[in-house]
C-alpha cells in the first residue's frame, strides 16, 4: 500500500476511534479539530501518503501536517487538514479502517453533515451504524437517516468497509449548511460523542466564536482551493 499509518506503538485495544471529512458544513473538520484542541489530546503519529497535499500550518507548538493522529485516554481522533488525493482516496480510507480493526478498538466514530434541505422532524442531526452496532444502537436518541437518502463520499467507504468485517461504528450526521462552514453543527456531534462516552467538552467557544470560525475556515478553503486548481483536484 503507498499509504502508511504511522503511529506511536501502543496498545489500542478497547479505544474509541473518531474521524470526521471535508463535506457539508466542514462539520466533520471543525469537529475533530475541536475535539483535539478542547481535550489537548497528544499528536501519537501521521498517516503518511504517496500524493501528500503540498501545504503545512505552523503553530507555536509544532508544523501541523495534513493528516495526523492525537489521542486523550481512550479517545484516537484522526484530523484531516485536507482530503486525500482523490487518485488514493479509497486506498487511504481501506488502510485507516484496516488500522482500526487490526489494532483492535471497540468502535468507531465517523462525523459527517448532512444537507440542512432534508430536515425533517425536531432533531437536529441523524444516525447511520454498521450492524454490529446494532446493540449499542438502542441507547441512541437520534433517528437513523432515512431510507430513501444516502450517505456519500469518505464516510460511505469507511463505513462499507466496517459492515464488511462486522465493526462497530457510527455515523453521527447533524444537520449542516450545504453553502458554508457550520460549526453550529459541529458543536451537535461533540456532544452527541460526550454523552456517548461521557466525557466534558465544553461547546460555547465553538457556538460563541462562530462567526470568526466559519469566516476562518471559508478564507482558508478558498485559498487551498486556487492553489491546488489543475495541480490537486
Amino acid at each position: 500500500m503507498t499509504v502508511q499509518i504511522n503511529v506511536i506503538k501502543g496498545n489500542y485495544r478497547g479505544s474509541t476511534f473518531v474521524t470526521g471529512f471535508h463535506g457539508i458544513g466542514e462539520t466533520g473538520y471543525i469537529a475533530t479539530s475541536f475535539l483535539v484542541h478542547a481535550l489537548q489530546a497528544k499528536r501519537i503519529g501521521f498517516i503518511e501518503v504517496e500524493h501528500p497535499p503540498p501545504f503545512v500550518n505552523s503553530t507555536n507548538e509544532a508544523l501541523v501536517t495534513p493528516f495526523e493522529i492525537y489521542r486523550r485516554g481512550r479517545l484516537v481522533i484522526a484530523k484531516l487538514e485536507f482530503s486525500p488525493h482523490k487518485s488514493e482516496e479509497s486506498e487511504f480510507l481501506k488502510a485507516l479502517s484496516s488500522w482500526v480493526t487490526g489494532e483492535r478498538f471497540s468502535e468507531a466514530i465517523l462525523i459527517g453533515g448532512l444537507d440542512s434541505s432534508f430536515r425533517r422532524g425536531g432533531s437536529p442531526l441523524r444516525v447511520v451504524h454498521t450492524r454490529a452496532y446494532q446493540v449499542r444502537a438502542k441507547t441512541l436518541n437520534p433517528p437513523r437517516l432515512e431510507e430513501e437518502l444516502f450517505v456519500y463520499g469518505p464516510l460511505a467507504i469507511m463505513l462499507s468497509e466496517f459492515e464488511i468485517h462486522d465493526f462497530p461504528a457510527l455515523a453521527i450526521l447533524p444537520y449542516a449548511s450545504a453553502s458554508r462552514p457550520d460549526p453550529a453543527a459541529a458543536a451537535v456531534a461533540i456532544r452527541t460523542i460526550s454523552k456517548l462516552h461521557n466525557i466534558r467538552v465544553n461547546v460555547s467557544d465553538l457556538e460563541r466564536d462562530a462567526n470568526e470560525i466559519e469566516a476562518e475556515i471559508a478564507q482558508r478553503m478558498k485559498q487551498t482551493h486556487r492553489s491546488l486548481q489543475g495541480m490537486f483536484v
